[in-house]
């Protein structure tokens, strides 16, 4: 995982030389800039490359060594993630940028619990319904656990056929029947919890929703306005930071807390082995993001003044 931040602040990136006079600190700034000289920051055993702004030569220098070392994740602060510039540079150079959406899914059931709990009601007396065509583990993991925790739990898709088996096992480790139809207008009409997966805003004018449903878009971000059915569009959610990683979340402003904690628990593994960690962590929903960038939270809870920002 390669970690890269953006520093605009002129003073924290000069701060070796703060006993220059800040005139010759601005020239000596300007300089690094057109040379397209960065700092490295060592934060316990991670390396945080901090740039002083992005242009053509800082770019070069990004792309060689991107080959060179042969990046592939990249855990980038938010105002890089907000520049054009270095983002064409990570899509030209097939560079996956740490976003959220793969720790998403892996709390998926703490974010409906959490969302049931602020509307004061239990988990077990909901109907769930999921919007899904392609299946992965993680997906078929979580499917399998909110049909242990939910009243009714239905599926909605075009390639009902192809989740036979997912059906057959739900029922022998569960007991619960998962109710998979290709019936967009019958499927999730009495849902007031809707998981979008992966379904396009075409597929979602096509259904029925009942009054006041919620959704859940986990692996991106459709612009689908929910208002005319009066419930919320959650897109994102924030991590409260697990204690062994509080050093980092301190050391390393201007990153998102959630995607910097997805950045340093990212693995290829087995999903149980991802919900051990997790389970070990006791990492908690903190709060959840509408499309419209709104914090929904429980009405008890305090939150800092700085709270972390994501781009949708």
């Amino acid at each position: 995982m390669i970690y890269i931040k953006l520093e605009e602040n002129v003073d924290k990136f000069m701060s070796k030389y703060q006993n220059l006079p800040r005139t010759m600190r601005n020239m000596l700034f300007k300089a690094k800039c057109r040379k397209g000289k960065f700092e490295i920051q060592k934060i316990e055993n991670l390396e945080c490359m901090v740039l002083p702004e992005v242009n053509d030569k800082i770019i070069k220098k990004l792309k060689n060594l991107a080959a060179i070392r042969c990046w592939k994740n990249l855990c980038v602060s938010d105002n890089l993630r907000r520049n054009e510039q270095f983002m064409d540079f990570a899509k030209g150079s097939s560079l996956k940028i740490m976003n959220g959406k793969w720790l998403f899914k892996n709390v998926l059931d703490d974010i409906i619990e959490y969302m049931v709990d602020i509307k004061g009601d239990v988990l077990g007396n909901q109907e769930i319904s999921i919007l899904c065509h392609q299946l992965d583990e993680v997906m078929a993991e979580k499917i399998k656990e909110i049909c242990q925790k939910v009243k009714v739990c239905n599926l909605l898709t075009d390639h009902v056929k192809c989740y036979q088996r997912l059906e057959e096992e739900v029922y022998q480790e569960t007991g619960m029947i998962l109710n998979i139809t290709n019936n967009y207008k019958k499927a999730i009409a009495k849902s007031k919890i809707v998981i979008n997966f992966d379904f396009s805003r075409r597929d979602l004018r096509k259904c029925v929703f009942a009054k006041g449903t919620d959704m859940i878009q986990v692996n991106r971000a459709v612009k689908f306005d929910m208002k005319e059915f009066g419930g919320k569009n959650i897109v994102f959610y924030g991590i409260d930071m697990p204690e062994k990683y509080i050093e980092y979340q301190e050391k390393m402003s201007g990153f998102n807390s959630s995607i910097l904690y997805e950045s340093l628990i990212y693995k290829r593994t087995s999903y149980r082995n991802i919900k051990k960690e997790l389970e070990e962590d006791e990492a908690k929903i903190l709060y959840l993001v509408d499309l419209e960038g709104k914090v929904i939270k429980n009405q008890n809870l305090i939150l800092p003044k700085t709270l972390d920002k994501m781009t949708i």
